[in-house]
């Protein structure tokens, strides 16, 4: 069976391309065939080159393009999810994905400002009981409110009657923060880069097993039978630092 993985929330700077990159980092040590997309509302005057045109898209177009992999990572950008959500509802894709085999999931990423929580209620009315659905807690720019507000949220009630499951994706560290400035990289396009693990040093590459850790524990759930390995991933090389405390 195909899986469809959606990843969406409409208020800005959740980390969806960051949850993105991560699974499909997380995927390809594994070797598991997958590919990521992002439906962006004007994708002629974006960089990223698996961008997908909201106003170009159609149903046909969509399973066409979940042909390609066993795995589609589809991110809606900031905007997009309310699109998305009113695409699947005029096209009855609940249906048409079950006749073609594809089982979803829909990924929400959230901070503790409260208003990231409404994508999470909206996700809910539209997919109902035909999708699995993951909470990712990142750390982020605006992850300064209160640690416990999701814990009290309605939208965290209304996660636990669908059987949610939860990510925590650690804060990359200051660190990290100071490299990736002075590489002018995002953490999202760190992620892509085979190299970045020794650039970094430990302390990127502790942050990456932390989230690597949190995506196992969750593999079966997030991937189901789509996950088919090929590889195993490398173990990580020490960095000079780790060399001189061994």
């Amino acid at each position: 069976m195909k899986k469809l993985i959606l990843l969406q929330n409409d208020y800005p700077s959740t980390g969806k391309s960051t949850l993105a990159h991560c699974f499909s980092h997380y995927l390809k040590q594994f070797g598991v065939a997958h590919q990521r997309v992002t439906l962006l509302e004007d994708a002629e005057n974006s960089d990223d080159e698996h961008a997908l045109d909201a106003s170009t898209i159609t149903k046909r177009r969509l399973f066409d393009l979940m042909e390609e992999a066993p795995i589609t990572l589809l991110e809606s950008a900031s905007g997009m999810g309310e699109f998305f959500c009113g695409f699947y509802q005029n096209h009855h894709l609940e249906q048409a994905l079950d006749e073609e085999g594809v089982s979803l999931s829909v990924v929400l990423p959230v901070t503790t400002e409260v208003d990231s929580f409404d994508s999470v209620i909206e996700a809910v009315e539209t997919f109902s009981d035909h999708a699995e659905y993951t909470i990712a807690h990142l750390v982020t720019s605006c992850y300064e409110e209160d640690e416990r507000a999701w814990d009290r949220s309605y939208a965290a009630r209304v996660m636990d009657m669908y059987d949610a499951v939860e990510l925590h994706i650690p804060e990359v560290g200051f660190q990290v923060e100071l490299e990736l400035r002075a590489r002018h990289l995002s953490l999202s396009q760190a992620l892509m880069d085979p190299g970045v693990t020794e650039t970094f040093g430990k302390d990127y590459n502790k942050w990456l097993a932390r989230v690597t850790g949190q995506i196992d524990s969750a593999r079966r759930y997030l991937f189901g039978e789509a996950f088919r390995p090929t590889t195993q991933p490398r173990p990580v090389k020490k960095t000079r630092s780790r060399a001189k405390a061994a």
